[in-house]
This record gives C-alpha cells, structure tokens and sequence, in this order.
C-alpha cells in the first residue's frame, strides 16, 4: 500500500560547525562528532533515494541508516545540555530540512520571511528558523513530480532531533505498508466475503503469513505512534519559541499523524480478527462497531488538522488530506455493510436496503478520484459480493418485510458509538550511546 507522505530530507552538516569553541582542542570529542556526521551523511543519503520512489522495498536500510544516526544524536543532544556554557558562542551550523507534510507554501503567508540572529546551536526562540533562499520560497521539484517539498532551517539542535525523529517513525509507518502492499485489496474485499456464502476461503498458509503480516505491521505503527508521541513531549518544547515556517514540528501535526499511526494499526488488528475469530460470521455486529471506532479515530486526525490556522491547513499536501478524508468513507462504507447485515438478520430490510445504498454511494465517490490511494480498493468492494448482496436485500424487502427505506440522514443519526480496540503507542526509548 502506498504511504501518503514522503519522508523528510536534510542537507550536509560540516562536523567541525558542530564543535564547541571552547572545545576546539579536544581530538576525543571531535572524532566522536566527526563519526555523528558521517552517519549522517548516511541517512540523508537514504533519504534522498527514498524520497524519489514510491518503491519500500529498501525501507529498512533507512530505517537501519536513521536508527544508527540517532544513537550518536541522542548523545550529542545529552552532551549539548551538560555543557551549554561550552556552545554559548558558537556560530555556523545550520539544520536544512525540507518538510514532509508542505508540498508548496505561498509567501504570502509570511511564513518564508527569515529572522537573522546570532547563531548557535540551541533550543531558544532567537534562533534562525526561518528561510534564507534568493526567493524565500526554497522550494524544488521533488522527484520529477509537480509536488515540492518547503525547506526550513534553524540551529536548533532540537529541531534536527525533531526532524530525524520524524524521519524514523515516517520510515516505520512505510515499512509497516510495505508488509501488506499484496494484501490490502484483497483483505478489504474479505470483509465483505466473510459474510457472503459461498465465498472463497483463503488457504491455511496464506492465512497464517497473512496473519503474521499484518500483526507486525499493526506493531510498527504503534511504535511509529510512540515516536510521535515522544516528538510532542520531549522535543517540541525546546523548539516552542523557534519560528520554522513548516508546520512539522507542531503539536497538531504531531498529534494528527499519531491518530492516524493508530488508526491504521487498528484496521489491521480488526483484519486479523476477521481472519483468525471463527464466528465472525455470526456476529456482523463486533466489525461494524469495530470499523466505526477507527473512523472516529480518522476524525480526531483531521481534527487536529483543522484546528490549525487556515493558511497551514491549505499548505498541508493533498495527499495527506486525500488519505484521511478516502479512508473515513471506505471504513465507514464497510461499517454500514455489516450494519447492512445485522439488520438483515433481524428482518430489518428497509434499513438494510438503506446501508447498502449508502455504502455503494460512499465508494463509489472514492472511486471516482483516480488518484486516491483507496480507489482500486473501493473499485474491488464494489466488484465483490456488494451488488450480490444489495439485490439481495431489495428483493427481501419488495417481497417480506415492505418497508419504507430510510434516507440517508436517518440513518447516520441511526449509528451506534463505535467500540475502539484502543491500539495503545508504543513507548519510544532513546538508544543508550556508548560513551
């Protein structure tokens, strides 16, 4: 499955504009520093090359390349906050890091207008944070697409742990999509087929490798929600005074990507269970429950989002807002088909008419948007037994039950508080550097 953001890039960092003043002698401490930039120079490399696929075949060397570049960050943030006094007069490091949520900010904005103070590295409101291009749009086309990635810079030494934090929990989402990229049209459609009779049972074996699949997915999003989490706790005060012109690095996004981490890791707990409870057949009740939880989940992510100010809400990518906007209606669509079935199964046609028709409608408004990542996976739910089965409760209602169909109104006031399987984060520890 394609992820919906890119990961961020940085540009070069010389290691001796990482050096304190005061410590310009200390050959120890400079090799450290020096090995720190060398991986990475690693990373951002990486980076670079992810950035320009949608390929996440190669996913885990990034992962790989940002882990080890963390561990020396970690132990340079800890070595910067002993030792203030030591940096209080160092000048000539920047932190260029182009965003992974802005595709393209207008100026008008007013948010690339830079703010030039004395350099150092620090976690204080006067430094640099904004935007230094000819322009000040610092803008570039990203992988030959028209989509462009905004640049922002700062010296903080808390904006490049932020941004490298950022980095790592992108890079463990895309690995957890990458871990069921053959399996998510097909599980979508068994959601419906589980209720279908006669519909095809997968093998043992694909079973039990699908299961696995989607188990260690579910877990790498809840470790990518740690991550995020540990952004908005650990990192984002030190930058709260810092002016970056991106949006990133900001409480709301932060919390929104979280939201979302746990959302989709939900989706897969809720496929597992579909695959692995024997009566979910008998029971239409529990996904549908279960698939509206999430969805409300998806709405306290575009929450987040709107509660931001109105010319970062706009600058915030397409495909960011595409996402969670496409998959609120196919989770919703398959909630009201199993609600479509529980009603059937009580000899509420009407109302099991009126799900249906809803659920047909909602998917095929996604389909309809060719570019959306869930536009084959709505075109898949409409080909499968969802026509079988809408026939199906036409004719029960026009010849047993002859009940009025609701409209759609009614029916949204009609649905029941959806139960959340309340994925919790995953912690995120700092790797222990080795002093």
């Amino acid at each position: 499955m394609r992820y919906y953001i890119r990961n961020p890039k940085t540009k070069v960092v010389v290691s001796s504009s990482l050096l304190p003043p005061a410590l310009q002698r200390d050959t120890e401490l400079y090799a450290r520093i020096t090995k720190m930039c060398g991986l990475r120079e690693v990373m951002r490399e990486k980076l670079k090359s992810q950035n320009k696929t949608e390929d996440l075949s190669r996913i885990s060397t990034v992962l790989a390349a940002i882990q080890n570049y963390l561990v020396e960050l970690h132990w340079y943030v800890g070595f910067f906050e002993s030792n203030r006094e030591a940096f209080k007069d160092m000048v000539g490091v920047d932190f260029v890091w182009k965003s992974a949520i802005v595709r393209k900010l207008p100026d008008a904005m007013g948010l690339s207008r830079a703010r030039y103070t004395k350099r150092g590295v620090n976690g204080g409101g006067d430094s640099d944070g904004g935007n230094n291009s000819a322009t000040g749009l610092g803008a570039r086309i990203l992988g030959g697409r028209a989509a462009k990635q905004r640049r922002t810079q700062s010296t903080s030494i808390y904006m490049e742990l932020g941004f490298t934090l950022l980095a790592l929990a992108v890079s463990k989402s895309m690995a957890a999509y990458s871990k069921v990229a053959t399996l998510d049209t097909e599980i979508e459609c068994e959601t419906i087929n589980a209720m279908t009779p006669g519909a095809r049972i997968i093998s043992e074996e694909e079973g039990v490798l699908g299961v696995d699949a989607l188990k260690r997915s579910a877990l790498e999003l809840r470790e990518a929600a740690g991550i995020f989490q540990y952004i908005i706790d650990h990192v984002l005060p030190h930058i709260r005074g810092i002016r970056l012109g991106v949006p990133d690095l900001t409480p709301d996004i932060q919390y929104m990507l979280q939201m979302l981490s746990l959302a989709d890791s939900d989706r897969l707990s809720v496929r597992v269970w579909l695959r692995t409870d024997k009566n979910q057949n008998k029971t239409p009740n529990m996904p549908a429950n279960l698939l509206l939880g999430i969805q409300e989940r998806y709405a306290n992510a575009v929450s987040a989002l709107r509660t931001m100010q109105s010319g970062e809400f706009r600058c915030v990518s397409s495909e960011i807002q595409n996402y969670m906007r496409d998959g609120q209606l196919v989770i919703l669509a398959q909630a009201m088909v199993y609600l479509a079935q529980v009603n059937s199964d009580n000899q509420k046609y009407g109302n099991a008419v009126g799900f249906m028709r809803d659920a047909r409608e909602l998917l095929v408004e996604v389909k309809k948007r060719n570019g959306s990542v869930y536009a084959h996976t709505a075109d898949m739910l409409l080909k499968g037994p969802l026509e079988p089965l809408y026939s199906l409760y036409r004719r029960n209602n026009d010849s047993i039950s002859f009940e009025p169909v609701p409209s759609s109104d009614e029916l949204r006031a009609r649905l029941p508080s959806g139960r959340a399987l309340m994925s919790r984060a995953i912690q995120y520890s700092p790797p222990a550097a080795v002093a």
